[in-house]
């Protein structure tokens, strides 16, 4: 799987979370999705937001690599929280078609500042934007 990743589209997202919301960004630090979790979820730590913010970034990418027809596609995920479950989350990427290389960055994480109150949804972002090596796809 490795060596296909290595010859498919490399990806990147920034996340981040409160125990409320999520925000997802794109390379260029553009916010793509901010949500709400939803209601039947229980998130009571920060650590548990933080993981499940980081598999609504694996979902999108999975989208996404299906989307343009790569078999298998490389992750760089740059989360704003440390202390996450990097087995559980790796296991989550492999069942999607994807190596995850997950990254902590709590200072410049774009995905910390988007505004609480301005949701956006995922579907009206152009997921082709997620691509940091376009000729990945070739």
């Amino acid at each position: 799987m490795a060596l296909l990743a290595a010859r498919g589209p490399q990806l990147m997202l920034w996340s981040s979370a409160t125990l409320r919301t999520f925000t997802v960004c794109r390379p260029d630090q553009t916010a793509i999705w901010h949500a709400r979790f939803h209601a039947d979820l229980v998130i009571d730590t920060t650590n548990g937001a933080a993981k499940v913010a980081a598999l609504q970034a694996i979902w999108i990418v999975a989208r996404a690599r299906q989307e343009w027809g790569a078999d298998v596609a490389t992750l760089r995920l740059v989360v704003a929280q440390s202390g996450l479950e990097r087995e559980e989350l790796t296991t989550a990427a492999i069942g999607n078609g994807l190596i995850l290389d997950l990254v902590v960055d709590a200072t410049a994480n774009p995905a910390l500042s988007h505004p609480e109150n301005q949701f956006i949804d995922w579907w009206t972002a152009d997921l082709g934007s997620l691509i940091r090596n376009p000729q990945g796809l070739l």
